[in-house]
């Protein structure tokens, strides 16, 4: 399912006065997207997705990580840190 950043954006740029009962808390936002949970997710990945076009993004949505098994506790390895 590669929808959830898409729902998420939604959720946080959605216009006022719209048809769908909601306000985003960003809602005058520009959204821009980078697909980088389709294939395998490297540091790499994470790291050149993170560093794209910085003089153009002010705010970064993280919300992917490891599966939530409610053991696993894991965060970004060294390349995406660098880029953060």
């Amino acid at each position: 399912d590669s929808r959830h950043g898409t729902r998420c954006a939604g959720e946080v740029a959605a216009t006022a006065n719209n048809s769908h009962c909601t306000v985003g808390i960003a809602f005058n936002a520009k959204i821009g997207g980078v697909r980088m949970l389709d294939g395998d997710v490297t540091d790499m990945v994470e790291a050149k997705s993170l560093s794209l076009n910085p003089q153009h993004i002010h705010i970064y949505s993280a919300s992917w990580g490891p599966d939530d098994d409610g053991k696993t506790v894991d965060g970004p390895a060294s390349l995406a840190r660098q880029a953060f």
